[in-house]
């Protein structure tokens, strides 16, 4: 067991930007590819992700501490402190089952695909670690890590059923074919598809803005640059910062913005060679049979309308933090993090108006649901040699699928609110993929035009 659990930590070492390019090469040479062109395609993906990753801790850095600042000079008392993404799932990594999680992903994913059950393999291999966050969540409240790998194992079905039936509408989305996106985030759209389906009987029809529209309305406001300046101005302003400096702010955003779409090209310049060739391969060895590459959610980060939203959340959610009852989280470390407007962002197709509602109506979500799993986190952290002052929680405010692992979770101590909730998540599942079979549809009908 010891030697698995090594194996797969170097494996996850590597990172995604040296692995998945070695995934994407093999893959390509496996689909009957030119070496040459399945190792060019492998290294742009690499590049993509790395150009991706530099942009997001440039954003993250600047934006992000400016609104770390403001939550500091409100003097804000929240015993729990979010520390963000990497630092949660990095500790769900030292959970005593978690190195089996690996194998049940593949195995899953494999046996769906033999079975004709799914069209994704999911190569997003480092996205195991949510099922194992999932997992040590439902072992901890009943005591039973069969629970907890069954809870993980019906979230990891779950997230390839996403990813079929929103294949057509990402390549839309992004011009990528040949892709899909098997991340449990979005898992999260069996709520907000139909919220955003809501909004349509609520919003005038001319309320549809996205970044591209959104130019049309208000000119040069409407660009990339210009945007992101305005609001990092005025996040710097918030969070105390001079004139000079919340400036450079502004600057620092609009370049941001400005290189998302062009770094995120780059991902459709590695996949589609490897799209056409896998297409070619299956239809002539499996005629009818269609598998796409899972991936994870950079792929939608150049979608600008993804970032507005992101950024202009953050007031909202450090208002409501410091208000809502119930409430033991600050956030801090993830309140750039992309796991609950990413999803918002396919839901809506990019409706900005949309998104930014959906995105302030999860907020107290986001907030409960931390606070619920703070001490279940903060005790994991101290089993394995973590020194937390005395009083002090680690929390993760705004983590993936916080509202689908909070009725879940706490349905297992059979509480009727959150049965209720997980009914609600039933039935609109059935209805959700019958939606998306017609989003689909209506998909393929646009991009044939």
């Amino acid at each position: 067991m010891e030697v698995l659990a090594s194996f797969i930590q170097n494996i996850l070492d590597l990172g995604a930007a040296v692995f998945l390019p070695f995934v994407i090469f093999i893959l390509g040479v496996a689909v009957r590819m030119k070496v040459g062109k399945a190792f060019s395609s492998g290294l742009t993906l690499g590049v993509a992700f790395v150009g991706i990753s530099l942009l997001i801790t440039f954003i993250m850095g600047n934006v992000g501490e400016a609104a770390k600042q403001f939550t500091q000079n409100t003097g804000i008392q929240l015993k729990a402190l979010d520390l963000g993404w990497p630092p949660a799932l990095g500790l769900c990594w030292q959970w005593k089952y978690a190195f089996i999680m690996f194998p049940v992903q593949i195995g899953i994913n494999l046996i769906m695909l033999f079975l004709g059950l799914t069209s994704t393999l999911n190569v997003d291999m480092w996205n195991v670690a949510n099922k194992i966050f999932n997992a040590f969540l439902a072992a901890t409240v009943t005591g039973s890590a069969v629970i907890g790998f069954l809870f993980a194992a019906a979230t990891i079905v779950m997230e390839l059923k996403c990813g079929d039936y929103t294949k057509h509408q990402v390549r839309e989305l992004t011009g990528i074919p040949g892709i899909s996106l098997p991340h449990p985030m979005f898992i999260s759209n069996v709520f907000y598809y139909p919220l955003s389906r809501l909004l349509d009987f609520i919003l005038p029809a001319k309320s549809n803005i996205n970044a591209t529209n959104l130019k049309n309305y208000i000119g040069v406001f409407g660009e990339n640059h210009v945007m992101g300046f305005i609001i990092g101005t005025l996040i710097g302003l918030l969070g105390g910062y001079g004139v000079g400096a919340s400036f450079m702010l502004g600057i620092q955003a609009g370049t941001a913005l400005t290189l998302f779409p062009l770094v995120s090209k780059l991902f459709m310049t590695a996949l589609t060679p490897l799209s056409d060739a896998a297409n070619t391969f299956i239809k002539k060895r499996f005629p009818g049979k269609e598998i796409v590459i899972g991936l994870d959610w950079p792929i939608l980060a150049g979608n600008p309308e993804i970032w507005v939203t992101i950024i202009l959340t953050i007031p909202v959610a450090l208002g409501v933090a410091m208000v809502l009852p119930g409430n033991i989280v600050f956030p801090f470390g993830n309140l750039m993090g992309p796991s609950i407007v990413a999803p918002i962002f396919l839901a809506t197709k990019g409706h900005l108006i949309k998104m930014l509602i959906i995105s302030y109506l999860t907020v107290p979500i986001l907030c409960w649901s931390a606070s619920d799993f703070a001490p279940m986190l903060s005790q994991l952290a101290l089993e394995n040699g973590a020194q937390l002052p005395d009083g002090q929680l680690m929390a993760w405010w705004g983590m993936d699928i916080s509202e689908v692992r909070w009725i879940f979770v706490n349905s297992l101590d059979g509480r009727t609110p959150f049965l209720l909730g997980v009914a609600l998540f039933v039935v609109l599942s059935v209805f959700y993929f019958k939606w998306m079979r017609k989003e689909e549809a209506d998909a393929l009908v646009r991009m044939a035009r």
